[in-house]
Parts: structure tokens; C-alpha cells; sequence
């Protein structure tokens, strides 16, 4: 038997190890954020809200709504915490859509790009502007390319590539409507991935892939008896083999554990090694190309505006400009590895977000046939023809109903569902104190109305901006935002009696704001506008059958259809 001093010290011992025990198990719990909401029950185990957050992400395929559905949604709040293993500091959750627009549009010196959005995307493009926190060496790179979304620039030189790509997609999918898809649907996914792959690498690079055009001649010889293997294939028509890869990868490390570490490893494969070698020497045989012609130039010359036929050109031609000007020898552009990252940055983004968003908008125009006819109506009157419409056109003329469905189209397919932000100090966003350094998800997707937010915990400039424009969500142009309806966007003008576009109408998230907004916007709206117009004035879009009808949605680099048919 143990003596009562043995025992005293067996029982000191087992409460010490009972201590150590629950002040292990206290370090390992979830970190969290004092004053913001989050799960009551997370907060008690080791794995946070993963254990909630992955049956919902497969049941969906959708990680961003995952996340939502689980914080914020579940517990009624616009403001949550998405809880981790201890390991990992808490991730902001912000749905409410004033507030994610406050803060992207008019708080930069409050919050800029998250170290996880940076470390998803500097592995392999680090030197462009979507790998960098915001510096002046940011902002010098940013006004060298800016002049190449101007609106000028992009009637000038992007619509008529726009135009044509379109008109050669009207092409293939009449060629296809009248022979082999006669009478039944067809995915329409890689047709629009191979028309913006036209439009973004000619309007960047200047050289046409020519992939639609291949298409075409591919169904031709099909349907002639040939075969296929006997069509060569453009020059360009490697890029698409190689743009559909590196966004497989970069999607593929985005669902897995350590984004950026999973990118990271990525760039030691051959597979990369083969991609940056393959865009790499296009774009340095387009950069030797123009570099040699505008070498050739007189100053006077080069400050014509007109010679440039795409980006590329518009940045070299300043370049060489700003040398010869300084009696400087130009530098080697094709050495220049931060005018490579941002030209494939521009290429990869605009290529496959724009044919997304396209497919969605086939999507809706089969599931609202009334809408469909209304715009079909609208754009025979602006445009009656008999010849389909040029693209100056089509960029110049005033259809407000067109506006209407082209934002329309960008709110409810939300194919950029969210951004990251980091605060850059101590702060509040809805009432609740964020600290520096914390990292924010902000919901870009306005789908569904938010709940209800004391207009006292909002930022001075929030109420500022809603008594300036007004607040959209508490009004007309919020009700039913699950559904398709342009004319949320429309107000009449109480001095003409015409009806007009209202961008502010609700909050417009797709492209996030501010500084850090997507760089390409103008480029993308422009192209959305021209296809839309030349697809609704050359097709009917039919319902589809029951299997293929519906929303739903799976998210990779962008948020894409299930069934884009």
C-alpha cells in the first residue's frame, strides 16, 4: 500500500499531467478573433470548421459558397470567422456586398492582396502585378500597361479582333446547327475558350492563333470525308495546349492542402519547364518582330499612337521611344521577364474568365426565353440591319437594355466569386475589430439578399457612398437577386423620359475595385458586348433538355457551369 506522502505525490502527479494535457489540448484549439462571430462548436475542437467545411465543398464542388454557407450563412451574420487547426490564424469571412465594395473601392490604405492571394500566383508569374503587394514599384508597372486598357486603345485596337473572332464562332456553330449537332445541344466551352483565345492573344501579342479558324476548316474536312490529321494546325494552336495547362495546375494546387507550396513544386516539372519554354518563345519571336521595326523609326514616328497594333506593341513602342529620347541603347525586351509575366497574366485571366462568363450567359438565355426575346427585340431595333452590325457599331451605340444584360449577366454568373485582403492596420469592418495583419475572404458573389446591418457599425465612407447613390439591396434593384432580370439596371431619366443604365443599381463585385481591381475589365465588358450582340442577332438559344437545365456550378480558377451547353 502507498504511504499518504506517495500518494500525495502520485495525485501531484497525475493533476500536473492532467494539466499539461488540457493546456495542450487549450494550444492546439482554433485561434480566434475577439468581437466577430463564428461556430461555438468549431471553436471546441482541434480541426476548427474543416470538418464542416469539406462535406459541403463536395457536395457543391463550389469552395468559396462552401465556406459562406458554413460561417456567415449558417450563423445569420455578414461577418464570420472561417476557424483552423491552431497552426493558422483565422480567416475573415465579409458577405455583404457594400461592405466588400467599401473595402476594395475605397479603403487601399487600409487593406491590400493577402500573402496567400500573392503566394498562390508569385511561383509562377513573379514579377507581375497580381504577384505583388502594393509599392511604388507596383504602381510604375501599373501606368506602363495602362494605356492598354483605355478605351481608345481597346475601339481601336481589341473590338475589331473581338468582331472577328465572334463572326467566325457564328460560322462554326452554324456550320455545326446545320450537320452533325442538328436538332441537339452541344458544349460550347471549348468553342469560347478558342474565341477568346483568339481575341486576348492577338489583342496582347498581335498574331492570331487561329484556333476557331481551325475548328472550322477540322468540321469542313470531317464532313468532306477527309481526315483531320491532314489539316496543319496554325502556329498559335499550341498556346491553347498550354494556357489549358497551367490553369489545370494552378487549379488543381488551389484545392490542395498548401497552395502555394503545391504551385511551388509545380514550377520544378518538366511539364512547367516545357510551358514557360513553349509562351515564352512566342512571345519573344512577336517581341523581336515589333522591337525590329520600331528600332527602324524616327522619334516622330514612334509617337504615333496609330502603329500599335496590340499591348505589346503600345509598351515596346514607348519603351524604344523613352531610349531614343535619352540617346540610350533600348534594352532587349525579350530579356525583359516582367513584361513576360504580366502579357501570360493578361493571356491566362482573360482567356478563360471571359469564356466562362459567356457560357453562363447561354446558360441563362435558355432558362429565360422572355428575356431572351426582349434583348432579340431590342437589338434588331438598334441594329436593323440587313448586314450584322461592325464593331464600332456596336461599341458606339447607346442600348441601354444591352448594358443592363451584359452586367446582369456578370452579377449573377459571378465567375470570380471572391478576393483576399489583408489589413494593414487595426481596424473595424461592420462593427468588429480586425487587427493588423489578419487576412480577409471577401464574397464577390450578390446572388442573394444579405442580412440586415445597423447603419452605424458601417464605415463613414459606406454611408457616404449610399447617400450619394443610394442602396440598391433595400430597394427594387435587390429583390429576387437569385434571378435574371436586366431591368434592375434600368431607371427612367426624369428630364428625358428615356429609360437609362444605371451601373450603380447594386453593388458590382465580378471584377472586385479600386486599385487592385482586375486590370482588364474594359476589355472584358467590350467583349462580352460584341458577342452578345452577334450571338443573340444570329441564334435562337433553345431550352435544353431537363438533364442539362440549372445553375449549377463548379469552381476552379473561375466559376464554371456544370453543363455549358
Amino acid at each position: 500500500m502507498l504511504d499518504s506522502a506517495s500518494l500525495l505525490k502520485l495525485l501531484a502527479l497525475l493533476g500536473l499531467a492532467a494539466a499539461v494535457a488540457i493546456l495542450g489540448r487549450r494550444m492546439l484549439l482554433p485561434r480566434r478573433y475577439p468581437g466577430i462571430p463564428y461556430n461555438t462548436a468549431s471553436a471546441g475542437r482541434i480541426s476548427g470548421d474543416l470538418p464542416d467545411l469539406m462535406p459541403v465543398y463536395r457536395a457543391t464542388n463550389e469552395v468559396t459558397r462552401a465556406i459562406a454557407d458554413i460561417t456567415t450563412r449558417k450563423l445569420g451574420t455578414p461577418i464570420a470567422q472561417l476557424l483552423f487547426p491552431s497552426v493558422r490564424r483565422p480567416l475573415i469571412v465579409v458577405d455583404d456586398p457594400r461592405e466588400v465594395e467599401d473595402i476594395v473601392v475605397r479603403r487601399n490604405k487600409q487593406f491590400d492582396r493577402a500573402p496567400t492571394f500573392v503566394g498562390m500566383f508569385k511561383p509562377m508569374f513573379p514579377t507581375a502585378t497580381i504577384s505583388q503587394f502594393t509599392t511604388p514599384a507596383l504602381r510604375a508597372q501599373k501606368r506602363l500597361w495602362a494605356d492598354v486598357m483605355s478605351t481608345e486603345f481597346l475601339r481601336r485596337v481589341a473590338a475589331p479582333n473581338i468582331h472577328r473572332s465572334a463572326s467566325e464562332l457564328v460560322e462554326l456553330w452554324r456550320l455545326k446547327a446545320s450537320t452533325v449537332h442538328r436538332d441537339r445541344p452541344f458544349d460550347v466551352h471549348e468553342d469560347f475558350k478558342d474565341a477568346t483565345l483568339d481575341v486576348i492573344w492577338t489583342t496582347v501579342v498581335g498574331d492570331n492563333p487561329g484556333a476557331t479558324r481551325y475548328s472550322i476548316q477540322r468540321l469542313q474536312s470531317q464532313l468532306a470525308g477527309k481526315e483531320a490529321a491532314d489539316l496543319t494546325p496554325p502556329d498559335g494552336h499550341c498556346i491553347k495546349e498550354q494556357v489549358a495547362y497551367i490553369n489545370d495546375a494552378i487549379a488543381r494546387a488551389d484545392s490542395s492542402v498548401i497552395p502555394p507550396l503545391a504551385l511551388k513544386l509545380q514550377t520544378y516539372t518538366a511539364r512547367y519547364r516545357k510551358f514557360r519554354r513553349t509562351v515564352n518563345g512566342e512571345m519573344r519571336r512577336a517581341m523581336q518582330k515589333a522591337a525590329g521595326r520600331f528600332h527602324s523609326l524616327e522619334v516622330g514616328r514612334l509617337e504615333d499612337e496609330a502603329i500599335d497594333r496590340c499591348a505589346m506593341d503600345l509598351v515596346l513602342r514607348r519603351q524604344i521611344l523613352q531610349a531614343k529620347k535619352a540617346g540610350v541603347t533600348p534594352s532587349d525586351p525579350t530579356r525583359d521577364q516582367t513584361m513576360l509575366d504580366e502579357m501570360f497574366v493578361l493571356l491566362v485571366a482573360g482567356h478563360d474568365s471571359t469564356a466562362n462568363t459567356l457560357c453562363w450567359f447561354l446558360r441563362i438565355m435558355e432558362l429565360y426565353p422572355a428575356v431572351q426575346d426582349e434583348l432579340r427585340a431590342v437589338l434588331r431595333a438598334a441594329f436593323p440591319g440587313p448586314a450584322p452590325p461592325s464593331a464600332a457599331e456596336i461599341v458606339q451605340a447607346d442600348v441601354p437594355y444591352l448594358d443592363a444584360a451584359c452586367e446582369e449577366t456578370f452579377r449573377l454568373s459571378c465567375t470570380a466569386t471572391c478576393s483576399l485582403r489583408q489589413a494593414l492596420v487595426d481596424t473595424h469592418v461592420l462593427g468588429c475589430p480586425v487587427p493588423k495583419g489578419a487576412e480577409l475572404l471577401l464574397i464577390y458573389c450578390v446572388d442573394r439578399a444579405p442580412p440586415p446591418v445597423d447603419e452605424a457599425l458601417r464605415s463613414d465612407t459606406s454611408r457616404a457612398s449610399a447617400e450619394k447613390l443610394g442602396d440598391g439591396l433595400q430597394g427594387a434593384p435587390g429583390r429576387d437577386l437569385g434571378t435574371f432580370q436586366p431591368r434592375r439596371w434600368l431607371v427612367r431619366d426624369e428630364q428625358t423620359g428615356k429609360e437609362v443604365f444605371n451601373a450603380y443599381a447594386v453593388p458590382s463585385l465580378t471584377f472586385g475595385g479600386g486599385y487592385r481591381g482586375c486590370f482588364g475589365r474594359k476589355l472584358a465588358v467590350m467583349e462580352l458586348r460584341i458577342m452578345v450582340v452577334l450571338l443573340i442577332l444570329s441564334f435562337e438559344f433553345l431550352p435544353l433538355p431537363e438533364d442539362l437545365r440549372g445553375m449549377s456550378a463548379h469552381e476552379k480558377v473561375f466559376r464554371e457551369p456544370d453543363f455549358p451547353a
